[in-house]
């Protein structure tokens, strides 16, 4: 990060005031130093592409939204970020889906 880029990355906006002082912050910036390259998608995920001009810095930010807490995160750990999201979904998923399995098998044996 360079001095024109920003101070953090955000896994997630806490509360809608935490994303609406990084928000007066992302303005500031986006008038000086900040750009938008492109509407992004990535895996399941939907985000909006800035770059930094002095020092090329690519950043990924999803707004929040009901339930969503949104992020604003450097390219390379937006992607680590969305990776191990999808792992714990997909493990929620199957992990429900075995467990079901099992009730199942259980009642079968329990009725016979």
């Amino acid at each position: 990060m360079c001095k024109a880029c920003f101070d953090r990355e955000y896994n997630e906006f806490n509360s809608y005031s935490e994303f609406e002082e990084f928000n007066k912050e992302f303005d500031s910036k986006i008038v000086k130093s900040v750009y938008f390259v492109a509407n992004g998608k990535y895996r399941s995920d939907s985000h909006v592409v800035y770059k930094c001009s002095i020092c090329n810095q690519l950043w990924w930010l999803s707004e929040p939204d009901n339930h969503w807490r949104g992020y604003f995160l450097k390219e390379h750990n937006a992607k680590r970020y969305i990776d191990n999201n999808e792992r714990k979904g997909n493990a929620m998923k199957y992990g429900s889906l075995i467990i079901a399995f099992l009730v199942i098998i259980g009642l079968i044996k329990s009725c016979n």
